[in-house]
């Protein structure tokens, strides 16, 4: 048996669970009323780049029973972190209130399925939550892709506007508007961070003082965003946790949802496309188009007949705030020794040096083109 966190009160409960408690869970999953386990095993399953950011540990259990076929399950474990409030952005337990409220069971027809759950266990200090283990039958994704997918997004947004969502302080408010606040230490250390080679490549010399503004000017951009219509966003719907199942499209990791305006939904799927499958300006374009209409398509089918412009709002100003994340998380990777193999890895580069200059060439559109977009929309 494998592990992945070091946490010791986690690996005695992990050591310490039984057949019994693994038949409780294979009867819950199998739907059955009888189910004898003769055995069972468990692995850590390693996230993709930047999976730690939720202070998560996830494994995947076999159970073998007698004259059944193997039953799989996933375990996500959420641990506390003790200071943190609620209402924070990255609030350790909100997507195990989620499930817990249910508040997931009803998503709108035609757009995306939550995971099934299995069980769930408070313990105070982590939160357990048991669910079903999805196989994913779709390979590299096309623009198609992209598009089929923007257009569930759009009828899902669109069919949650009007819904009660719950008054709870855990539920997410305009996620992109709040992780603002947390990057006021790296902007106020960016002329010392510049002194480094690799910072002054990604922090595209000819504009850093238009960057500056934007930050400058980042209230405008979140002010946008809490006046649009609202609705229930995922805020973190891109290709690692969108699986094509055999039960249907299954909508995973929910640890970033909460209210937010229409438009704001598309900023992971576009966003973290180019980050982590390359990025060419003629292919940014073609994403950026052929999402967004699609996106629209799915809110008109689910009855929204507002005005265009303002899903591009949500959109772009929601793009430039994830855009002004994506300043620090880039320029912190670059400077810590400790990530850069990883670095290497996921972006396929060996040179730093070429990496600084992607994540440059990214943020010319994530951050400065969406930036002047979002400006002369909310001009008009």
């Amino acid at each position: 048996m494998l592990s992945a966190t070091s946490d010791p009160a986690t690996e005695q409960r992990l050591t310490a669970l039984s057949t019994a408690q693994m038949a409780e869970l294979a009867l819950l999953a199998a739907g059955e009323a009888c189910l004898a386990v003769v055995s069972w095993r468990y692995a850590a399953v390693h996230g993709g780049f930047g999976g730690a950011i939720g202070g998560t540990a996830l494994y995947r259990f076999w159970i073998e029973s007698e004259a059944n076929p193997p039953i799989t399950l996933i375990l996500k474990i959420l641990f506390q972190r003790p200071d943190e409030t609620p209402n924070s952005p990255y609030y350790w337990k909100r997507e195990y209130e989620l499930y817990r409220t249910r508040l997931l069971d009803d998503l709108p027809a035609n757009t995306f399925i939550a995971p099934q759950i299995v069980q769930l266990r408070d313990f105070g200090d982590s939160c357990w939550i048991w669910m079903a283990d999805y196989a994913d039958h779709k390979g590299n994704w096309t623009l198609d892709d992209y598009r089929e997918t923007a257009r569930r997004l759009g009828r899902m947004n669109g069919g949650m506007l009007g819904r009660d969502l719950p008054a709870n302080d855990w539920l997410a408010q305009c996620w992109h508007s709040a992780i603002v606040p947390g990057l006021a230490d790296a902007f106020a250390a960016l002329p010392q961070n510049l002194e480094q080679p690799l910072a002054r490549i990604t922090l595209p010399f000819e504009a850093r003082d238009e960057i500056m503004a934007i930050w400058r000017d980042r209230q405008l951009f979140r002010d946008a965003l809490t006046q649009l219509p609202q609705t229930l966003c995922h805020n973190d719907a891109f290709r690692r946790n969108i699986l094509h199942s055999d039960e249907g499209i299954v909508l995973l990791d929910w640890a970033l949802a909460g209210r937010g305006g229409l438009g704001e939904e598309l900023v992971s799927l576009v966003a973290l496309a180019l980050y982590y499958s390359g990025y060419s300006q003629d292919y940014a374009e073609q994403l950026d188009q052929a999402v967004f209409s699609a996106y629209l398509q799915g809110l008109r089918e689910a009855g929204w007949r507002g005005d265009r412009r303002l899903a591009r709002i949500g959109y772009t100003c929601g793009m430039t705030l994830r855009g002004l994340a994506g300043v620090k998380q880039d320029i912190n990777l670059l400077l810590e020794p400790a990530q850069h193999q990883q670095l290497r890895t996921v972006h396929e580069r060996d040179r730093l040096e070429d990496i600084a200059a992607f994540f440059a060439d990214v943020r010319r559109f994530r951050l400065i083109k969406m930036a002047r977009e979002a400006r002369r929309l909310l001009a008009i």
